[in-house]
């Protein structure tokens, strides 16, 4: 695909990576001279240099003929007027990051029907096929852990029948086992490890070490029996510190009120402070410093059940969350902004180190979908793709039992749904037309699964 990317910041930049890497056609534009260097730096990727807002650039940059444009500047109106003209030129489809939700609050997104109420705009109006609000999409997934026993949120596959979830290894009781010595007395399969430097394919043989991440396939009525022998016991969160009063931090706290949690924010910045408690009156709402262990003993965060920190500063994050671990609290999440920082992050022992960067580049991974692909879901810092095929008549796996399909070395068949009904790990019965087969991928390796489902 020749895909435009408008916006070279760390989400662009982000982005650039994974799809570079996937072999696409890939051009950046970006104004600033240093954001440019660092990704001549880093990436072989045609670049533009200039304001993508103007058809001039966006003629340069060929948006036209595109594929796909992603608009991912800091500037929800750039973006905007980014995909409003790229379609106008010809653009096949746009993508556009929305952060404002004085913006995505009005949009109607689909419509429900030709005469249905309408909230004043709706996306295609103004050239965007798919809008996407890091912050809101952040929010969403540390609410979504600390709703239940883990690490991270489920990607769904197969209409929801399977899921893939990663658990984090902190239990003695499993570093040291080869993957194959894992009691099983549920159907599940664990299909890829994440280390340090990224993420492999699971080999049975392999040893578990403290601090790896498991990446289990299950379907999705024993997701909940997986939790107790991976995740352990974990108490309900009924009262949760959130450092940052910043547009994350108060769609945290706003989900969390709704679900019953008593909430206290940190904010250091005392207007901003002063802002979300008129908004959130029935959070307690304290400005002072996040990493002062006098000001955090003194708001009881000992008694704590989870603490999330979602400020802009990563060091102040990481730097909070340790703190707040040494006081006791049990479950310190963590926003990153940059990823580069995540295995740091995750070194220190930081339970979740989510970056809106990667939830972004997600995102988009389920709209740059291959050929015959329906879901998509990247994983352990973009080294690791999960994806869904519908089979075909023409694929070549067609009448094949899973041992007889040649998958490339480094990508695994982890699951295979048929009728609704998902066999994980996969039966040996052929593949038939419609079967929807999902697949775990370095993603140096997904050129090669892609063949096998054309």
């Amino acid at each position: 695909m020749y895909i435009v990317i408008a916006g070279g910041g760390v989400v662009g930049l982000n982005i650039a990576t994974l799809l570079s890497v996937e072999n696409h056609d890939v051009v950046v534009i970006e104004e600033s001279g240093q954001a440019l260097e660092s990704i001549k730096r880093q990436l072989d990727v045609r670049i533009v240099q200039g304001n993508a807002a103007t058809p001039r650039v966006l003629r340069e940059a060929e948006a036209h003929r595109a594929d796909l444009v992603l608009a991912v500047t800091d500037s929800d109106e750039t973006n905007m007027v980014v995909c409003f003209i790229s379609k106008e030129m010809g653009a096949a489809r746009t993508a556009a990051r929305i952060r404002n939700p004085d913006y995505s609050g009005y949009f109607q997104m689909p419509a429900k029907s030709p005469i249905a109420t309408r909230r004043i705009v709706r996306p295609k109006n103004l050239g965007i096929d798919v809008y996407i609000n890091p912050e809101a999409e952040m929010a969403r997934e540390i609410l979504s852990i600390l709703a239940g026993f883990y690490s991270t949120p489920a990607e769904e596959f197969g209409s929801g029948t399977v899921r893939i979830r990663e658990f984090r290894i902190e239990d003695d009781n499993l570093a040291g086992k080869k993957l194959s010595e894992i009691a099983q007395d549920i159907p599940f399969f664990i299909v890829a490890v994440g280390h340090n430097e990224g993420g492999v394919i699971a080999n049975p043989e392999e040893i578990i070490h403290s601090g790896d991440s498991l990446y289990i396939a299950i379907p999705a009525d024993h997701v909940e029996r997986l939790a107790k022998l991976f995740a352990g016991a974990k108490r309900p969160n009924r009262n949760v510190v959130v450092i940052g009063g910043g547009s994350i931090g108060y769609l945290v706290a706003e989900g969390l009120i709704r679900q019953g949690v008593q909430v206290k924010i940190l904010e250091r910045d005392q207007v901003r402070a002063e802002e979300i408690a008129t908004k959130l009156e029935r959070a307690l709402v304290l400005q002072g410093e996040p990493t002062d262990r006098d000001f955090l003993l003194e708001q009881g965060i000992s008694k704590a059940d989870a603490v999330v920190s979602v400020t802009q500063n990563d060091e102040l994050n990481i730097l909070a969350t340790l703190l707040a671990k040494t006081l006791g609290v049990s479950r310190a999440l963590s926003m990153i902004n940059n990823p580069d920082f995540l295995p740091l992050a995750e070194a220190a022992g930081i339970d979740v180190a989510g970056s809106p960067a990667i939830i972004t580049a997600r995102k988009i991974a389920h709209f740059v979908l291959r050929g015959g692909a329906v879901a998509a879901s990247v994983l352990e810092n973009n080294t690791l793709e999960a994806i869904e095929f519908i089979v075909s008549p023409k694929a070549k796996i067609v009448g094949k039992p899973v041992s007889d399909i040649p998958v490339p070395k480094n990508a695994l068949i982890v699951a295979v749904v048929r009728d609704g009904r998902p066999s994980v790990p996969p039966d040996e019965y052929p593949i038939d037309v419609d079967d929807r087969v999902i697949v775990m991928s370095t993603i140096p390796a997904l050129p090669e699964v892609e063949k096998l489902f054309k």
